[in-house]
């Protein structure tokens, strides 16, 4: 008995052992090819690809960020571009804006940070929604802009 009988054939049951059968060989190597270049295509495809819109115009980003998680003590916030005036609410308590003091102004940075003696002294534990409604005061042909965001506190 030569060594190429032994791998080949089972001569107890007198089967073909399953990966030497004719064909299998090619249908994994082939399927094996189709996956690398399904992952190559995928990619190519998804990499690069221009971020969709998470803001209207003139909204640039929310703080904290939509869905986070964040201590109760956090500032809340919204950076615009410049030549917005924001009104901001948070779980429906309009903030004055003489608070809106955290941030840059002229950058177009308005934040509350709660404390002791302002309009929320901090923000409650659990789910927490904020909006800002802001209103042009340069081009004042665009439109307002409105958008809520809610976040969870600890």
């Amino acid at each position: 008995m030569n060594s190429g009988d032994s791998l080949s054939i089972n001569k107890n049951s007198g089967t073909v052992n399953w990966s030497l059968r004719r064909g299998v060989a090619t249908v994994i190597t082939v399927g094996a090819v189709f996956v690398v270049i399904l992952i190559f295509w995928i990619v190519t495809v998804t990499r690069g690809a221009p971020r969709p819109d998470l803001y209207p115009n003139g909204l640039l980003s929310v703080i904290p960020g939509e869905g986070s998680k964040t201590p109760y003590q956090s500032p809340v916030g919204v950076s615009l571009s410049p030549g917005w005036q924001p009104t901001l609410t948070i779980d429906g308590v309009v903030i004055p804006d003489s608070e809106l003091t955290d941030g840059t102004r002229e950058l177009g940075e308005f934040f509350y940070f709660p404390a002791e003696e302002k309009t929320l002294p901090e923000l409650r534990t659990g789910n927490v929604c904020a909006r800002v409604v802001a209103v042009p005061t340069i081009n004042i042909e665009a439109d307002n802009i409105d958008f809520e965001w809610c976040f969870t506190t600890f």
